[in-house]
């Protein structure tokens, strides 16, 4: 059964707004009031049911998510579990309780997009990139640094169970990088070379195999007139590449690198005046 977001903003018309963040420790909060989840597994099964709102999840998919070996008084437990999840929720004064519904397969929460981080995330990342392909950069930009504003840890963090970790987990944060690799194109674009090499050093620090970091910042570094210092940060990507993967950098990374040592005019191609974003 799928229950339609819209009859969910219209059911909690007029009441304080319940935020469900997973973009970091589980939290939930009713208008100013945080709702503690204290129990572990409660809180995976709670995750689980979040990240498919306004869908059954079955019985079956939430013993697996919550328990790596299952225990035989497993389907009870989830009953109570569930139980448990309702009252905590419903303590708090607000819809929650009516929103956990129960049905013949499993159970389901209702929720409205607006409501959930990581459905504004996902949404706000399609939006910048459809304003992108569109040629508003500034826009792109605007959204992502939106979605990404979201983030406030690890997704999950608090949730101890490895088929989220696995699946979402992961998914997420592949999603968050490409976004972030994504902004600094559009930045530079831009012409916000400073703001870029910033954050590509921090960026390239901790991941230092994604190639389109690297090029960010050696463009970056080039067009704010440091060729040498671009020069020799090529020079340590592929020495790092090649000593402890045993490969050479990408055709893009390599062409741009080439380009640097040629002083091509084509990296200074869309190129244009930086108007702060708000």
């Amino acid at each position: 059964m799928t229950v339609s977001t819209a009859s969910v903003a219209h059911e909690t018309q007029g009441q304080d707004a319940t935020e469900f963040r997973l973009l970091g420790t589980l939290t939930v909060a009713h208008g100013d009031t945080f709702v503690p989840v204290t129990s572990g597994k409660q809180r995976a099964v709670l995750a689980a049911l979040l990240v498919h709102a306004n869908q059954c999840v079955t019985a079956e998919d939430l013993i697996e998510i919550v328990w790596s070996e299952p225990p035989r008084t497993a389907r009870v437990t989830l009953q109570n579990y569930v139980k448990r999840i309702r009252h905590i929720l419903g303590s708090s004064g607000s819809s929650v309780y009516n929103r956990l519904i129960s049905q013949p397969s499993g159970y389901l929460i209702c929720a409205s997009d607006d409501e959930l981080d990581i459905r504004a995330f996902t949404s706000g990342c399609a939006a910048g990139h459809r304003a992108a392909t569109a040629g508003n950069w500034e826009l792109a930009v605007s959204r992502w640094s939106r979605a990404l504003s979201l983030w406030r840890g690890t997704p999950f963090a608090d949730v101890p169970s490895e088929v989220l970790a696995a699946g979402e987990r992961c998914r997420l944060q592949e999603m968050r990088l490409q976004t972030l690799e994504s902004r600094l194109e559009m930045y530079l674009r831009l012409g916000c070379h400073a703001e870029v090499m910033a954050e590509a050093r921090l960026l390239v620090a901790a991941e230092p195999f994604r190639e389109r970091l690297h090029e960010a910042l050696l463009l970056a570094l080039y067009r704010s007139g440091q060729r040498a210092e671009a020069l020799a940060a090529y020079r340590s990507i592929r020495g790092q590449l090649a000593s402890e993967i045993g490969i050479d950098p990408g055709p893009a990374l390599q062409h741009l690198h080439q380009q640097i040592l040629n002083d091509d005019p084509g990296l200074w191609e869309q190129r244009r005046r930086y108007s702060k974003i708000t």
